[in-house]
């Protein structure tokens, strides 16, 4: 079976963690014996045009054994509101018919997130009578995002789509909105189980801990995890918070940081790469994050991968994920039950045993798993 994998954003030069997770998964269904091909229309802004003159038009890579046609160009219609979905689905017709001439027409399009891959692939598949599966991973469908012009294309996609995955529960109930919930079904994201894994070896800090992972942006409850940590363990320096990744609330957070009197004891990592995030998961002995909202949360589950006990908020998506065996799930928005969870968790921490985190972690979001859900619907649409 050939799989045209039609991603929303992927990983570029400038950005090379941007939709990592669809370039994974896309790897992960390859070693299950699929014919895996990415095609992404690579659409850069008109700012960046200015900043930086990237190099445009049609390009083909193996990346990681990965063929993947990318194309990239300019959004010059910005002032149009479907106007970077307008350039999206253009060059992606232009890949779509290389491909054609190429002998590599897909029996199945895998498009993730339907503003704009999904609404673009969709087009294709209407057109050449292919079917077409959409996952759908943004937040903004559960904070109340989406746009009033924005609602037909969804609905316009959706319609086309064979099948929908949601790739968390709260998502699953919001899609229900806008298309049949009986073509709406819930497949968690992956975890990349060779990078992300149990290390008995490494050296660890004389601390206790904690390590925090994602972009700094007020969604992501920094400020709640920052104000909770020093009502838990201000002034005792034998508990650290390592908080890594970069964002535009970095400043605000840091000077938070100083007004908590916490200084000593917080650490911004800045940005990191794949490698090392997976060694500071390795390094840590809890793994936190109070985000405000998620669909599903891949940080979580790379942290249990690594024998790490979470704590998570009641956002979206991290419900599906938290259970008695992996940590605490705690109320949004609440410092004071934050709190309290950090202090259990290190109160109580021979209660986690590594070995139950990762086997239950394995059992539910390793690649055989996922994967074997993923290609089970190919299966079923293909043989409709």
């Amino acid at each position: 079976m050939r799989v045209l994998i039609v991603p929303s954003w992927y990983p570029t030069k400038e950005k090379p963690n941007a939709g990592i997770f669809f370039k994974e998964q896309a790897i992960a269904l390859q070693k299950q014996g699929l014919e895996v091909i990415v095609a992404y229309p690579e659409i850069h802004s008109m700012k960046e045009l200015k900043k930086q003159k990237l190099a445009r038009g049609f390009s083909y890579t193996v990346e990681e054994s990965l063929e993947t046609y990318r194309m990239k160009g300019y959004n010059f219609l910005p002032k149009i509101r479907k106007g970077a979905g307008v350039i999206y689905y253009w060059n992606l017709k232009k890949i779509f018919t290389r491909l054609v001439k190429e002998g590599k027409k897909p029996d199945i399009i895998h498009a993730h997130s339907v503003l704009w891959g999904g609404w673009a692939a969709a087009k294709i598949s209407k057109q050449y009578n292919i079917p077409l599966v959409i996952t759908e991973h943004s937040s903004a469908f559960v904070r109340g995002l989406i746009k009033e012009y924005q609602i037909p294309s969804i609905q316009e996609a959706l319609a086309q789509a064979k099948k929908i995955i949601a790739v968390g529960p709260s998502l699953q109930k919001e899609l229900g909105k806008y298309v049949d919930e009986k073509k709406i079904t819930l497949i968690p994201n992956i975890v990349n189980t060779s990078l992300f894994k149990t290390n008995d070896v490494i050296q660890k800090p004389d601390k206790f801990r904690f390590f925090s992972l994602a972009f700094l942006t007020y969604n992501k409850g920094f400020d709640l995890l920052l104000k909770a940590f020093a009502e838990a363990f201000k002034g005792n320096e034998e508990v650290e918070l390592v908080i890594g990744g970069d964002g535009e609330e970095r400043e605000n957070l840091e000077s938070l940081v100083v007004d908590l009197e916490i200084e000593k004891q917080v650490t911004f990592l800045g940005g990191l790469s794949r490698e090392q995030a997976a060694l500071e998961m390795q390094k840590c002995d809890a793994f936190v994050l109070a985000s405000r909202f998620e669909t599903f949360g891949v940080v979580f589950v790379e942290a249990l991968a690594c024998g790490k006990p979470i704590i998570a908020t009641k956002c979206g998506g991290p419900e599906m994920i938290v259970n008695e065996k992996n940590g605490l799930l705690v109320n949004t928005e609440d410092v004071e039950e934050l709190s309290k969870a950090l202090m259990d968790i290190k109160a109580y921490y021979s209660r986690y045993k590594k070995e139950e985190i990762t086997a239950d972690c394995y059992a539910r979001f390793s690649e055989d798993k996922v994967c074997e859900k993923i290609i089970g619907e190919y299966m079923r649409i293909t043989k409709v």
